[in-house]
């Protein structure tokens, strides 16, 4: 089974073999309403909304008789591609089971297709990530929930994300029982660089704390704040933060800051500041006297380093 990343650049670079690890996984007794009536079966997975399966119906289905199974729990809308016979009966068939109902005309070259929303099925990504030394280790797994009571076969399966663009795909057999499994994604090296504090990004009008890493092969991001991807640099929160306060006083001009640092972490720190010219909203940052980019921190070492904030 083959799980393979889609997009753009980057983002298609990367595709892993599955390792499909079962975290809970029910045995279900109850009939697969799809592998029962449909042949060329798809699945679309999303992250808030119902999953879309759909195929093409079975040599001696009727569009009828397909939705007369005794388990259409959780479909919260079904739509028929088929002929203007089948049309017909669809409409009465479909008013005792109380699900919108979609019908649109084909050309009959090809056999009637059903697509159908259904509740209970849905995705999340799982990213994680290690250092050792300089060098870093970042991975993501495919996360699937099933609550419906029911297994689902699909013979091509896609993951969505929240822009409804497919991020990856299983492009193999999938049976995906009740309760929750995991999918291997991608996994990517490489290098760690020095801690960096950062004023105005990702949060504005403060200092924040990052690691960067330099991983040029990494897959997508999506449905997650961290890590976070700028270029090839992926971002992450450090593990053990430099004690950090920010004091502000107003002052004619707007506020006269300083910036304290202590290295509580028991270890030598090397930092880079990165400050903008102008802030976020549109003032003037003015770096003190010896406002460095570098830094090194010995074990308990305490700097202040002075600013202004100036709305000129």
């Amino acid at each position: 089974m083959i799980l393979s990343g889609r997009g753009i650049g980057s983002f298609g670079t990367a595709v892993a073999v599955a390792a499909l690890t079962m975290i809970t996984a029910g045995c279900s007794e109850k009939e697969r309403y799809a592998e029962r009536y449909l042949d060329f079966i798809n699945l679309t997975l999303h992250q808030d909304r119902d999953a879309e399966v759909s195929g093409f119906l079975r040599d001696g289905v009727s569009p009828p008789s397909a939705i007369e199974h005794p388990d259409l729990s959780g479909a919260s809308r079904i739509s028929f591609e088929c002929g203007p016979d089948d049309s017909v009966r669809l409409v009465e068939a479909i008013r005792d089971q109380g699900i919108p109902l979609v019908i649109s005309g084909t050309g009959g070259e090809l056999p009637p297709c059903v697509r159908f929303w259904q509740e209970g099925i849905n995705w999340r990504p799982v990213y994680s990530w290690s250092f050792e030394g300089d060098s870093c280790v970042f991975s993501a797994r495919v996360s699937l929930s099933n609550t419906t009571g029911r297994e689902w076969f699909s013979q091509s399966t896609v993951m969505e994300d929240l822009q409804d663009e497919p991020v990856c795909m299983v492009q193999d057999t999938l049976l995906i029982r009740n309760g929750d499994m995991e999918l291997g994604w991608w996994r990517a090296g490489g290098r760690v660089l020095p801690l960096t504090i950062v004023y105005g990004w990702p949060q504005d009008s403060r200092w924040n704390q990052l690691v960067p890493c330099l991983v040029p092969n990494a897959g997508r991001l999506t449905g997650t704040d961290w890590p976070r991807r700028t270029g090839d640099t992926l971002w992450v929160l450090p593990e053990i933060p430099l004690e950090l306060m920010e004091e502000v006083r107003p002052n004619s001009s707007g506020y006269r800051c300083s910036l304290v640092l202590h290295n509580q972490t028991g270890e030598y720190v090397e930092l880079r500041l990165v400050r903008p010219e102008r802030t976020p909203r549109g003032a003037v940052f003015s770096p003190g006297d010896g406002f460095p980019s570098f830094l090194g921190l010995n074990p308990g070492d305490l700097v202040v380093l002075d600013y202004d904030i100036e709305y000129r």
